[in-house]
């Protein structure tokens, strides 16, 4: 028992009062006086009655007592503290916002089912007094509504029916379904007895407490392209994988994969097709498109369309475009007036391990040929410098007699090592830069450099004997590397340094735009530009970024177009990518082992049982006793 007025307890002074006042009430005082025989007789009847009307006084007194206590605790007002759980009737609804969802039939889709159960079910919970709260489960969740009552019945409704609207609300990629828990635990803590329900086609198998509404329609299916893939086999000729899938039906599907630029040939070739059966129990497989299915090898091409024309139940999933099938040619000029067989060699190497990247063409050029200064993307100049810097691409100065005019150079005289020509001293360290990566200089050695009088905008990336000897300089007009020493007078050519510094150089200074020509929703793609601006353009996109280096997420399904303008030239340099529906999506009839669990505690509300009435009826009792008692005293 506990007490909400503990002030009431100053009731018991009137307790004290009515002892003070039996303390000093007068006692009873006999007396003589003449007698009669009545008198003698009715003292006579009070003598025997004298002992109970002691009992009666004594009651009498503790009945008063009782009933100034009982008024005291009634002041007080007590209570019996107790707790019990929230309201029952709150509902927590989880809308999966899922690409899945977007699966239709019999002119509705999931998604819309879902909505419309969530509106009748927010309705019947409002009509009863209850509280609503509703989750959209996209990539991001969130609420629509939170823990909205009756009165907001019509704005509930509204936002509800924007959802709706051009499927805007219903994402392309997967639910984050953790999140989506998450944010019904937040409502969970005001109140842990509220209902959750999730509404979904997917089928769980451990629930967790949450009731699940599937909104699948029986007889819905879906095909799908999931996946394509080309690699070159050792002939040099172009094998196209394609990852298929069905769901949902055992189907006979054509598999169709048109060539666009088919060797290097602007027109398209005719479709290839296959067909192939699907039973429930191997739902995906992988059909090939070997060399011999094109009536011709297929060595390159633009782009790939590979698609199922079938009437199924998602159709933004039954085509796949395949980006890339002819790489870049990066043209690369090699002018020295003294050529040694390590650039060759190198870039020989760099043309087989970067085939999938780009195609490399290496023109070295013979005894008094005049190099050109514009239209090749890289320009390695050795020992004979040109008179002026290209106009474009990236240029390499290596042992540079002269500066030419635009390097930003100015050039001293040829220094011999403090060995007199013998290259045992080592290069030192310069500044932390990408093109040293895994770059050890103490493993370099020289036997004589140029000095290096004037270098403004350039970064030092490795010094000898104090003076910087490989420098770079990369802005918006020039893209420069310097060598001031000579590879026959250094050990440079024959250590691994070598090849690491050619690597670096060229995915430092010619980087592919794209890491592959292939995203799934949901991806972070990083474009590496080689210009000064970059576009991207696609399904409902049009980014334009000043730096080449960005990168965006990608949310819609797709073949997006990236636009480079170089930083010299009037030319555009024009690539693609195409992103599909990630595969888990496609897949309508998957099954996950659980939900997510919730991590809330049972939250009880702090009550109290009133005992105010109990008391009264007590307070009366003893005001009825007291007044018997009175009345049997006075008679």
């Amino acid at each position: 028992m506990s007490w909400l007025a503990p002030l009431g307890f100053l009731g018991f002074i009137g307790l004290v009062m009515l002892v003070v006042i039996y303390i000093i009430k007068p006692n009873y005082q006999q007396k003589l006086i003449s007698s009669t025989y009545i008198w003698k007789l009715s003292l006579k009847y009070k003598k025997r009655r004298l002992p109970i009307n002691k009992l009666n006084n004594v009651l009498l007194f503790l009945c008063q007592c009782l009933i100034l206590t009982i008024c005291a605790l009634l002041l007080a007002q007590p209570v019996i503290p107790a707790e019990h759980l929230g309201d029952e009737n709150e509902k927590i609804i989880i809308i999966d916002a899922s690409a899945g969802m977007l699966v239709g039939s019999g002119g509705d889709n999931r998604f819309e089912r879902a909505v419309s159960e969530t509106k009748g079910l927010v309705d019947s919970t409002l009509s009863e007094g209850g509280v609503v709260s509703v989750v959209l489960a996209d990539a991001e969740p969130d609420f629509v509504v939170q823990r909205a009552s009756e009165a907001q019945k019509d704005e509930i409704h509204a936002k509800l029916d924007l959802l709706l609207e051009g499927k805007s609300q219903c994402t392309y990629g997967s639910a984050d379904m953790q999140g989506a828990v998450t944010l019904a635990e937040e409502v969970l803590r005001y109140n842990s007895e509220a209902q959750v329900y999730l509404y979904t086609a997917t089928n769980y198998l451990e629930k967790n407490n949450i009731i699940v509404q599937n909104v699948a329609k029986e007889g819905e299916w879906n095909a799908a392209i999931l996946d394509c893939s080309a690699r070159l086999n050792d002939n040099n000729h172009c094998e196209i994988s394609v990852d298929v899938g069905c769901f949902g039906r055992s189907e006979q599907l054509t598999v169709s994969c048109q060539v666009y630029g088919a060797n290097g040939r602007s027109q398209k070739v005719d479709p290839v097709s296959k067909v192939e059966f699907f039973d429930p129990t191997a739902e995906t497989r992988t059909v090939v498109f070997g060399t011999d299915d094109f009536g011709s090898p297929l060595t390159s091409f633009d782009y790939l369309e590979v698609y199922v024309s079938v009437d199924d139940s998602f159709y933004d999933d039954n085509v796949f475009f395949l980006y890339g099938g002819t790489k870049q040619t990066i043209r690369v000029q090699y002018a020295s007036s003294l050529p040694n067989n390590y650039f060759a060699g190198m870039f020989r190497s760099m043309r087989e391990t970067m085939k999938n990247t780009w195609n490399i063409d290496f023109v070295e050029l013979k005894g008094d040929e005049k190099p050109a200064t514009e239209g090749y993307d890289l320009y390695i100049f050795e020992h004979k410098m040109p008179d002026v810097m290209p106009e474009d691409g990236v240029v390499m100065l290596i042992d540079p007699k002269t500066a030419p005019d635009g390097s930003g150079l100015r050039l001293g005289e040829m220094v011999l090592s403090n060995n007199n020509g013998d290259p045992d001293e080592r290069l030192a360290d310069g500044v932390d830069h990408e093109l040293m990566n895994y770059v050890d200089v103490s493993r370099i050695s020289v036997a004589r450099y140029r000095k290096i009088l004037y270098h403004d905008g350039y970064e030092e990336l490795a010094f000898y004997n104090g003076e910087p000897v490989i420098l770079m300089r990369n802005d918006s007009a020039t893209k420069v590397l310097v060598w001031a020493f000579d590879l026959n007078y250094s050990n440079l050519g024959v250590t691994p340094d070598f090849t690491f510094m050619m690597y670096n150089m060229f995915n430092y200074f010619i980087p592919a735009t794209l890491s592959t020509n292939s995203f799934e929703i949901g991806d972070t793609v990083s474009f590496n530009g080689r210009g000064t601006e970059l576009k991207v353009t696609g399904t409902e996109t049009d980014l334009s970024f000043e730096n080449a280096k960005a990168e965006m997420t990608v949310s819609k399904p797709g073949t997006y177009t990236v636009t480079q303008k170089p930083m010299k030239g009037d030319h555009l340099i024009i690539e693609n990518f195409f992103v599909r529906i990630p595969e888990d999506e496609s897949c309508i009839t998957k099954e996950v082992d659980a939900l997510p669990e919730f991590n809330v505690d049972r939250v009880l509300e702090q009550t109290h049982q009133d005992l105010l009435f109990y008391f009264a009826i007590a307070l009366v009792s003893f005001m009825f006793i007291e007044w018997f008692l009175q009345s049997r005293k006075n008679y």
